[in-house]
């Protein structure tokens, strides 16, 4: 990923000096475009082994950079065998470097590596948050070490969403939320971050701006929290920030007329420019939640809300599917070419795009791609 990054800091240097950094690109090198907006975007993918055309083709996304890394979700995990076989051959792609390999393995209702290949199971958040922080941390050792073992390299989470809803058909009722006090979702949290980062794992605090207070689940449509959200959901990400914590922030869904306007993810939304950039003073890597939910995918075509993530701040932008019933389009080229079509247009500035690479190779800066710790190394062979 760094090396990529590098190679991709010549083409903007050509930009600057041919005066088109900050506005439109020529286009005369497509493809060079094209593998310019490639690391910005994570893609998921149908089939459950090496062999399978959807995994296939997102392999070939990886190969020709047009997309940075894949989200594995659950429909993607088969047998721990052709798990460990999809993620050795991405590890071994013809790329510039090793692709992001993600997932959401938070424990509970959202693990997705437990006893479902045979590896031990993670509580949920909410179990956590009642134990012992000396237990929490054993217990994130224990799932950092598992996800370094099969060489899953981002894992997004923690939830920082504040309880304040027990009734939240996304966040309370899944228990996937420590609690409703900005200290205690803090101290959990960081014991998740810590213990990953040990293992060289990077993590994402979600779903700012907040969707504990939320009445409604994203994955199915918009959740309009204006008259339910309050300032206070922000306080986790302002300590975590301070902390130094904050590698990555996830933004959902959200939309609040009084605080940030349309959706936080798009282009009306101002969440992570106005709360985010401005008043928490945050300069890490933005990622958008799944832009492959309902409550995008009804609102606008996926080219159209790609383009506007990038346009309401996100730095990378994560595309599973295309719709509903698609199985078989391909997510990275068509999210590439989107992009790409707006950096050769203007409608996306090559400044813009410059500033989301720049901070997506400082938060992979400490990332060795090469090399286990002991750890690791035996954690490996445990997964085996």
């Amino acid at each position: 990923m760094l090396r990529r990054l590098g190679r991709l800091s010549l083409v903007f240097a050509s930009l600057i000096l041919s005066g088109q950094a900050g506005g439109a690109a020529d286009c005369s090198d497509r493809p060079a475009t094209s593998r310019l907006v490639g690391p910005m975007i994570m893609a998921g993918f149908f089939g459950t082994k090496a062999s399978d055309p959807g995994f296939q083709q997102v392999l070939a996304d990886l190969e020709e950079g047009l997309i940075g890394g894949v989200v594995i979700l659950g429909r993607n995990v088969g047998t721990r065998d052709d798990l460990v076989g999809m993620i050795d051959r991405i590890r071994s792609c013809k790329c510039a470097a090793l692709p992001f390999i993600a997932i959401d393995d938070e424990g509970g209702t959202v693990e997705r590596l437990g006893p479902n290949i045979g590896l031990a199971a993670t509580p949920s958040a909410a179990e956590i948050a009642r134990g012992s922080v000396a237990a929490a941390r054993m217990a994130y050792a224990a799932l950092a070490e598992k996800l370094a073992a099969l060489h899953i390299n981002v894992n997004l989470a923690p939830v920082v969403d504040l309880n304040t809803n027990p009734s939240n058909p996304i966040i309370g009722q899944r228990q996937r939320s420590y609690g409703s006090d900005a200290g205690t979702v803090v101290r959990y949290a960081a014991a998740f971050i810590q213990a990953h980062r040990k293992q060289r794992v990077l993590t994402a605090l979600k779903h700012f701006p907040g969707h504990g207070s939320s009445t409604a689940d994203s994955h199915a449509g918009i959740a309009d929290v204006t008259a339910t959200w309050a300032p206070a959901e922000l306080k986790p990400y302002r300590r975590l920030i301070r902390r130094g914590l904050a590698g990555a922030i996830m933004v959902g869904h959200l939309a609040n007329s009084s605080q940030w306007g349309g959706v936080a993810t798009q282009s009306g939304g101002r969440a992570i420019d106005r709360l985010l950039r401005h008043d928490l003073h945050y300069d890490g890597v933005v990622i958008t939640d799944d832009l492959a939910m309902k409550a995008i995918l009804d609102a606008k075509p996926p080219a159209g809300a790609a383009v506007d993530a990038v346009k309401a701040g996100a730095d990378i932008i994560m595309f599973t599917k295309m719709s509903e019933e698609d199985q078989t389009s391909d997510v990275g080229r068509e999210i590439n070419g989107a992009l790409t079509a707006a950096v050769c247009s203007g409608e996306l500035e090559t400044g813009t795009l410059q500033r989301s690479l720049a901070r997506i190779r400082q938060w992979t800066s400490g990332w060795k791609q090469h090399g286990k710790s002991k750890s690791q190394r035996r954690a490996r062979l445990a997964v085996r």
